[in-house]
This record gives C-alpha cells, structure tokens and sequence, in this order.
C-alpha cells in the first residue's frame, strides 16, 4: 500500500513531535500552525508549512487535528472549510468536549469522511520520542489502516470501541493525573507548615506505595522551580472542566475532585497560564528551590 499523505492541523507541542516521527519513518506531513516560524526546522524533514487549515488537508489521505480546545478547534476545522477538502479520514487527537466531538462526527459523516477521537496522553517527549499513548473512539478492525499511524507515533493503542468514548477515558485520566499531583501538592503544605523539610516528604514518598508516574516525572520540576511546558495549565484546566461537564450530565459525584476547577482558576489568574499545570506548586506548596536554581 502506498504511503499516506497526512495532514496534521496544529503542530505545537504535539504535533510537531508527531509529525517528526512520520518524516522520520519516510512520509512528507503537511503541516499547519498558528505560529508557524515555530516549525520552520520541520522543513528540513521534509515537511510542508501551509498557510492556512484547509489548504494543509487537501488531498490529504489522514487529517490529525491536534488543537487545544474547543473554540480553536472550531475556528480551524469548521471556520477554515477544512471539511470541504474533503480528507478520507479525520483523526482528533486533541482533547476535545463530548458535544463538539459529537458534532465532528456528524460534521464528517455528513461528508462521508471517515471521523476518529483519539485523545493521546503522554508530555512532549513522548511526542518526540514516539511513545504517545493513543485512546482511539473505535475498534482495532475498523481503524486497521491507521496502523502505521499509531505505531509510528505511539507506545500502545487503547481501543475504546465507539466514538467518543476515547474522550471521555481521557477526561477521566486528565482529572485523575490533576487530582493526584494536588493531592500531593497538599500534602507538602502540610509538611512544611509543620515544621518538616518538603525533601523528607520526597523521599519518603518516592519510596512508598505513594509513589505515582506523577511523582517521578513532576517533583523534579517542582523542587527546582523549573515550570518548562510539558503539559500547560490552561490545557489541563480545560480538561477538568470538560471532566466536571461530564459528570454533572452523567449525574456523578467527585466529592475530591470537584474543587479542581476553583484550583486551576487560581493558577490562572497567578499568571501561570502557559507553564506547565505543575506551577501549581506556586499557589499551594509553594516548595521554594535554592535560590541558585530558582529561574
């Protein structure tokens, strides 16, 4: 089978990482983002800079949407007449509401382009490195010919069975991850505000059934103040409010979790927005590196 042509609609933090690893296995991405300077390196692989959503996908047999919320996403897809290029298949990878997923879907199938959610976890180095978690809406049989997409950019594929279903493991692991690292951030307030070195907590914790992928990959960020995007605030702020959306349409309690979005408001209005979500530290913690390594 010949090679795909693929499309991938905003390639920030994520999408330049997949779009590396498919000019890497011998596809030429066409490539769309806001900033585009950003990805002018990309070139250099290969692939293709377009000025404009619709323009990237024409022609295109796989469209990877790789935008950040809702409101983008419909300015990009549904604004731009990215649909009218008519792509084959169209493949949201970001994390999107269930009601504009809903939508995507009736959007494409209107159009008779084949529509996937496929919500992927993982930092910019899993972008990088290939080792994306994807959770795709569908079964293994029906997306059998995106294969090489998921093993090209992925670790693992997770096949949810229906559309929207990728999304909705996504907001649950998204409030999951958030829950967690606020916990722990708390927990440290505790520590310190009795008298305790945070470091102590640290050890311990790492140590202890406590111990989380959240603890081992956040806390060396945390204790030294670096707050370098792996997964922004807002991003992830978004993705609680989409999970608090769900659950009150599905009539779920989350008494733990239901205090996130008035924590992530605060991290917002801190001014820390584009940081990764783990500046959180800033506004509960407060964990405070040595001053030497303090950016």
């Amino acid at each position: 089978m010949n090679k795909y042509t693929v499309s991938i609609i905003g390639a920030g933090i994520m999408g330049s990482g997949i779009a590396r690893n498919l000019a890497n296995a011998g596809y030429s991405p066409k490539l769309y983002a806001r900033n585009p300077e950003k990805i002018r390196k990309l070139e250099t692989l290969g692939c293709t800079i377009h000025e404009n959503p619709s323009e990237a996908a024409h022609e295109a047999d796989l469209v990877v949407l790789c935008l950040t919320e809702d409101s983008i996403l419909k300015k990009e897809v549904f604004d731009s007449g990215l649909l009218e290029s008519k792509p084959r298949i169209v493949l949201d990878c970001g994390t999107t509401s269930l009601p504009m997923t809903h939508l995507l879907a009736k959007e494409c199938a209107a159009r008779n382009i084949r529509f996937y959610d496929c919500p992927m976890t993982g930092s910019k180095n899993a972008a990088v490195d290939g080792q994306i978690l994807f959770m795709i809406g569908a079964t293994k049989k029906d997306t059998e010919d995106l294969r090489f997409f998921l093993e090209i950019c992925g670790k693992d594929t997770v096949y949810c069975e229906t559309i929207g279903s990728g999304q909705k493991v996504k907001l649950a692991l998204n409030m999951i991850q958030a829950g967690i690292f606020q916990v722990y951030m708390e927990g440290f307030s505790l520590a310190q505000n009795s008298g305790l070195d945070p470091e102590i907590l640290k050890t311990v914790l790492l140590q202890s059934a406590a111990k989380s992928g959240i603890a081992e990959f956040k806390f060396p960020f945390v204790f030294s103040g670096n707050y370098e995007t792996h997964f922004s605030l807002k991003n992830m702020r978004k993705d609680v409010y989409h999970a608090m959306e769900l659950a009150q349409t599905k009539g779920t309690s989350l008494p733990l979790c239901k205090n996130l979005p008035a924590i992530y408001d605060s991290g917002m209005n801190a001014g820390f927005a584009e940081k990764d979500f783990c500046s959180l530290n800033e506004v509960t913690a407060k964990i405070r590196p040595p001053k030497s390594e303090h950016p």
